[in-house]
């Protein structure tokens, strides 16, 4: 009996290895203009602007996926700010439905929250002055 290796080919194994450095390099830290998504709990940083965001909380009163409603309803979520080097977090809320926020310099230019309302997904862009 023969037996089969587990990669076969040496040039699978090189090709195997450019697709995997392919994705580490395209999975690079968030930053402004890039959207991103943090988990119900979880944070990010955006280093090229010294920045640290936290999703805390979620009051989710949107309308049930599949249902016909009057209204959208709303999503207030819960985060903090922080910039590391220079103080301590700042906590602000912002409507997801109406996707209007602003903290700290930087507005919210993109905002969706997942059905179950355990993923955010942002796109930040900086305030104009």
């Amino acid at each position: 009996m023969r037996r089969r290796r587990l990669w076969g080919t040496p040039a699978k194994l090189v090709l195997f290895g450019l697709v995997l450095v392919f994705l580490n390099a395209s999975c690079g830290p968030p930053a402004v203009g890039d959207a991103f998504t943090l988990r119900l709990g979880g944070w990010t940083v955006l280093p090229d602007e010294d920045l640290r965001l936290v999703y805390l909380a979620v009051l989710d009163e949107r309308c049930p996926h599949g249902e016909i409603c009057a209204s959208a309803g709303r999503a207030i979520v819960t985060m903090s700010y922080a910039r590391p080097s220079a103080g301590p977090a700042v906590s602000f809320t912002m409507d997801v439905v109406k996707a209007e926020g602003a903290f700290g310099g930087y507005r919210v230019e993109y905002a969706d929250l997942s059905p179950s309302a355990d993923f955010l997904t942002l796109r930040l862009d900086r305030q104009s002055t």
